[in-house]
């Protein structure tokens, strides 16, 4: 279960790498307090929705969650991907990112992170410490989206960004095979 749970953390934090790339492409720093904040926020939004999911699923069987887990991936994929195509960043007057757009980036990756914690949650994953793996994997990768941006002075990188949609439709199949 272990496994299972980082693996999905780190795949739904993928949307969080390209979030951070995407606003070191603007030449848009993200400092750690505002790193932290937005790393905080699917935690804070993960844990009540894996609280709910444990609760939930007392009365729902293995095929039934499947299928829901099913459907939840495949409308984050459909998400992300809407994502891709309207990501704009504002940015302050020192070029690093102001704190509205952290909140922001915060709750868009939080609803990613609690759509995929309520799958792992109807698997009877733990609601306490399971939403720290999404919050600690999309600091990660936030931060080395945003450095890697910054220092190689990157502009563009083709097909990439669709990386995170495509894996959120394996994590789909997977679940009903």
């Amino acid at each position: 279960m272990f496994i299972e749970a980082i693996i999905t953390a780190i795949i739904v934090s993928i949307d969080g790498f390209f979030s951070g790339f995407a606003v070191g492409i603007k030449k848009t720093k993200i400092n750690i307090k505002k790193l932290f904040i937005i790393a905080t926020i699917p935690v804070i939004m993960a844990m009540p929705i894996m609280l709910i999911g444990n609760y939930v699923s007392e009365f729902i069987n293995n095929k039934v969650a499947n299928w829901i887990g099913f459907s939840l991936f495949i409308f984050l994929a459909i998400s992300s991907y809407i994502n891709i195509r309207k990501n704009k960043e504002n940015i302050d007057y020192e070029n690093n990112i102001n704190l509205s757009n952290s909140i922001i980036i915060g709750f868009t990756i939080g609803i990613d992170s609690s759509i995929s914690a309520f799958s792992l949650a109807l698997m009877h994953h733990n609601p306490f410490i399971t939403p720290f793996y999404f919050g600690i994997t999309h600091g990660i990768l936030i931060w080395l989206g945003n450095k890697l941006a910054l220092s190689k002075k990157i502009s563009k990188i083709n097909l990439i960004e669709y990386l995170s949609p495509i894996l959120f439709i394996i994590i789909a199949i997977s679940k009903v095979i």
